[in-house]
């Protein structure tokens, strides 16, 4: 995130981005990551249904 605020306050472009950060920050990208699952109250429930709720999440935020 500091990276992203000190290229912004110079005026730098923050995208393109690597598939590496997507995957460090994107949380639709990891719906398979048990964390992320536990962290919504879903542990041990398919990668189709985190993501589902993170979708519904999103749309709702």
């Amino acid at each position: 995130m500091r990276k992203v605020m000190t290229q912004h306050m110079k005026g730098e472009p923050t995208i393109p981005s690597t598939i590496g950060e997507e995957l460090e920050t994107n949380p639709f990208l990891r719906a398979d990551d048990p964390a992320i699952a536990e962290r919504l109250g879903m542990a041990g429930r398919s990668e189709l249904e985190v993501f589902t709720e993170l979708r519904r999440r999103k749309d709702s935020f």
